[in-house]
């Protein structure tokens, strides 16, 4: 039977934003045991992403460094969407900009008003899909692997540009369909080996919307997961002046390829090697988009 990805209707999930809400409160983006300490959860989440991400800045460098301007944000105020444990919070401290976050986990909001008790940071359990800032507020609005999972993504991509300044940045990493990632884990492990495909009669639309990543062991999947094409990203942000796409990727795309216990690209790939390949076929969009 061919795969069919446009028999059906484009429909929109119907997932709530208080589904999304209490999944990420009961399931805090957290690696490692539940029994670790506050301060073992922060050091853990920054050598996950350094360890994940390492090609995105040198050592010694603020994290994301070479996508993320810091030196422009000093006295300047930033947003976090989705802040999670704060390790990028913690970056714009370091900055030294005027630093805001707004999560809609309260266990995420806990974990950073304690990481950042004494500072002048400002949290707020919050949604995406209505901001509560004032038009044209901030210097950078930043997600990072956040807006995917909202239950209604268009109106936070709006919601993003009515809180910039103009000229202001947004840095966003969105999930990318097409990646090496996408067909593999998703459309033949799950989609084929697992049957997902014929479960949604073989329509890709349908079945990618009921796929939602896991992060561990503890978590059953997020409520819902989006994966976006690049044309499906400049419609959706094209209130925008302009819009940079960037393709990236985490180390362990790779790795998980045949299996995650036979790494075989773990035993074949040099790091620059492994890098150049994440940033034609990983499974990440890095959005720069300029009110």
């Amino acid at each position: 039977m061919m795969i069919d990805s446009n028999s059906m209707p484009d429909q929109k999930p119907t997932v709530t934003e208080k589904q999304v809400q209490d999944f990420w409160t009961a399931f805090p983006m957290i690696y490692g045991p539940k029994t670790a300490s506050p301060e073992q959860v922060f050091e853990r989440m920054e050598h996950v992403m350094r360890t994940a991400f390492w090609y995105a800045q040198d050592a010694g460098e603020p994290l994301f460094a070479r996508y993320i301007d810091y030196a422009s944000l000093k006295g300047q105020p930033v947003l976090e969407i989705g802040f999670g444990t704060g390790w990028l919070l913690n970056e714009f401290v370091r900055a030294g900009a005027e630093v805001h976050g707004i999560d809609l986990s309260s266990t995420h909001e806990a974990l950073c008003r304690h990481r950042f008790q004494g500072q002048d940071v400002h949290l707020q359990i919050a949604s995406a899909e209505e901001i509560p800032y004032p038009d044209g507020t901030f210097d950078l609005v930043a997600a990072f692997g956040v807006l995917h999972h909202a239950s209604d993504d268009a109106r936070c991509y709006a919601e993003v540009q009515r809180v910039l300044k103009p000229g202001g940045h947004a840095f966003l990493a969105l999930y990318r369909r097409g990646s090496v990632k996408y067909y593999y884990q998703n459309i033949f492990k799950k989609g084929v080996l697992r049957g997902g495909l014929l479960r949604h009669r073989f329509n890709v639309n349908t079945f990618i919307r009921s796929v939602t990543d896991k992060y561990g062991a503890d978590s059953p999947g997020a409520p819902i997961s989006r994966l976006y094409t690049g044309a499906e990203l400049r419609r959706l942000l094209a209130m925008f002046s302009r819009v940079d796409l960037r393709i990236a990727g985490s180390r362990a795309e790779l790795s998980e390829i045949p299996l995650s216990h036979f790494p075989v690209s773990d035993w074949l790939l040099s790091d620059p090697r492994r890098a150049a390949l994440l940033r034609r076929h990983g499974g990440y969009w890095f959005v720069d988009a300029v009110k």
